[in-house]
């Protein structure tokens, strides 16, 4: 057959036969706001011009495979599905709740989604949630509802009128650019060529046409089969588990990859995070197809997913390999790097030097090493308290993982454990607010002295509801000494008073003293919110001595438990560092 195009504005009404969806191609896509977008547009236009003006939709474009024995034509649709899904989708939803004789007269067959035109054809909600296509296809007919609902609210005659016309006009004056291409012509090379030039497609939906593309080989077909399946498992088990897998890969959010299986191939391809071309990694992976073997190829796919499920899967590789993705030490594919030819203990033993090497700074040497200040080695003390509360839940086998999606989902800072200075309350309600929330710490100190006289200053304070800046810094100052040991504030800004706490938290429990940030502490995780495991232990004062607890005091023998405690943690890593001699 010549290498013929056919180019031409297509009523809907006159498309007709089955359209063959091929394993390349990604499933339905569209989202609500497309949805909607088409639905006003085509409403808008009709209200506008009366049933006049023509509304035309972009190219639809096919292959015609021949002609089955009912005498229905079939046809490769290359590029289009997303419209002309959503175009039967509407036809359906009127079809079954308005009008039975409005039928789309044509229906699709995919290649490796057996079922999806039995859900087309009958939208089961309870289907909705099993199949990412599903969850689409029907998240745009509830779309449909919605819309006329909003439209139309509260007349469901209106609502008919309204649909009987719509669909009046779809048939009639909404078409679509028919291109049809000759037998000789590649269908592949369309697809992506089409789809690059829209840049429509992830990289993972375009490097799926060159691993799924057609064959005339049996065998080959049915492969091509076994790898679509293994393609939409690997999405599927990406968008499981709440998101704790994902997180455990990248830090990169979950939400900026429509396609999760897009996050192997820049790993495979190393794709860094300055690369500019949208179209890297697929331009990588066609490349890297050009010099091997496609089921070779696919195999390394499926081997570092696999590899990733097993470290995933592994309580200390989980927590290891996470607290290297999560403080910026290391990617992934560094990961994948290192383990390549390595037996598992030798790998292990290198997660170890990478850890060490996560904590070691040019300058330090022994003796100093744990001298760090909150304003000098801020990026250091993160990863340290990170590693500290990571290594903490293997050393002492907690019965839970560390949240490593909770944690990519916040931004994280230092909170001193004890607080000294009044910075940030500038305001009279932000000073009312730190008196009361530290008036139950001084009457608790204060218990045997009903008549404390800063006890009854302060509520005074309080009841009057104002005084001048120099009254509050006097309160502050007082309340200050008395919730604390000593008057001595070397010690504010070292490791031994400092945890890891989320921004929004830490906005909370700025300026307070101990024992307020305690009691804010344990109502946060009573309610639920995340408090890393060694904060939460640190303000239940876990690593002190029943003997030394002082429940109000943030005091010496705390902070040397505490630093003893960190020290005690990432000894196996601490003693791993070449120290300058």
């Amino acid at each position: 057959m010549e290498n013929y195009v056919i180019l031409e504005a297509k009523p809907i009404k006159d498309i007709r036969g089955k359209f063959y969806i091929p394993a390349y191609q990604r499933g339905y896509r569209w989202e609500r706001t497309q949805v909607k977008t088409l639905l006003n547009d085509l409403y808008q236009c009709m209200e506008a011009n009366g049933q006049e003006k023509d509304y035309c939709l972009q190219p639809v474009v096919v292959q015609k495979k021949g002609v089955q024995k009912k005498g229905e034509l079939q046809y490769d649709l290359i590029d289009g599905q997303q419209r002309l899904t959503t175009i039967y989708i509407l036809l359906r939803y009127v079809e079954q709740n308005f009008f039975k004789f409005v039928k789309p007269e044509f229906s699709f067959e995919y290649e490796t989604r057996k079922k999806t035109q039995a859900f087309l054809d009958n939208m089961d909600p309870q289907l909705a949630q099993t199949n990412i296509d599903f969850f689409h296809i029907y998240q745009a007919y509830t779309t449909i509802k919605d819309w006329l609902e909003e439209t139309f609210p509260d007349d469901t005659y209106s609502q008919s009128s309204a649909l009987y016309k719509l669909c009046n006009y779809v048939k009639e004056k909404v078409k679509v650019i028919w291109y049809e291409v000759g037998a000789e012509a590649d269908p592949i090379a369309l697809f992506t060529r089409l789809n690059i030039g829209k840049i429509q497609l992830t990289n993972a939906e375009l490097i799926r046409a060159l691993f799924l593309s057609d064959t005339p080989n049996g065998m080959e077909n049915r492969r091509k089969y076994e790898m679509a399946i293994q393609w939409d498992d690997i999405e599927k088990q990406l968008r499981d588990d709440d998101g704790a897998f994902w997180a455990f890969i990248t830090r990169k959010r979950a939400e900026d990859y429509p396609t999760r299986i897009d996050i192997l191939f820049d790993l495979m391809c190393h794709k860094q995070d300055a690369e500019k071309d949208p179209l890297f990694t697929f331009f990588k992976m066609e490349e890297r197809l050009k010099h091997a073997d496609r089921d070779s190829v696919w195999q390394e796919v499926i081997n570092a997913f696999l590899q990733l499920k097993e470290w995933y899967k592994d309580n200390v590789c989980y927590h290891k390999i996470g607290y290297l993705i999560a403080s910026g030490s290391n990617t992934m594919a560094d990961l994948l790097d290192e383990a390549r030819g390595k037996r598992k203990s030798e790998f292990k033993d290198r997660l170890d030097e990478m850890i060490a090497e996560s904590i070691t700074w040019s300058t330090n040497d022994k003796d100093s090493y744990w001298d760090l200040d909150y304003h000098k080695d801020y990026n250091r003390i993160c990863r340290i308290l990170l590693l500290f509360n990571v290594q903490s839940i293997i050393s002492y086998c907690v019965r839970q993982r560390f949240p490593f999606n909770e944690y990519n989902n916040e931004k994280w800072s230092i909170e001193h454990i004890h607080a000294q200075n009044s910075e940030g309350l500038k305001t009279v309600e932000l000073q009312m607010e730190w008196l009361q929330k530290h008036l139950p710490s001084l009457k608790a100190i204060h218990r045997d002295e009903p008549d404390n006289e800063l006890v009854r200053a302060v509520e005074k304070a309080i009841d009057d509801g104002r005084f001048i800046r120099s009254d509050f810094e006097d309160f502050f100052r007082r309340v200050v000494n008395d919730l604390s040991d000593t008057t001595d504030t070397d010690y504010i800004n070292t490791l031994p008073n400092l945890a890891l706490l989320s921004c929004g938290h830490n906005t909370c429990l700025s300026n307070s003293t101990f024992d307020v940030k305690r009691n804010l502490i344990i109502k946060m995780d009573k309610s639920g919110e995340f408090i890393p495991y060694c904060t939460k232990m640190t303000f239940l004062k876990y690593y002190e001595n029943s003997s030394d607890v002082q429940v109000h005091f943030w005091g010496q023998k705390d902070r040397e438990a505490y630093l003893q405690a960190i020290q005690h943690v990432i000894a196996p890593y601490y003693d791993l560092i070449k120290f300058n001699a």
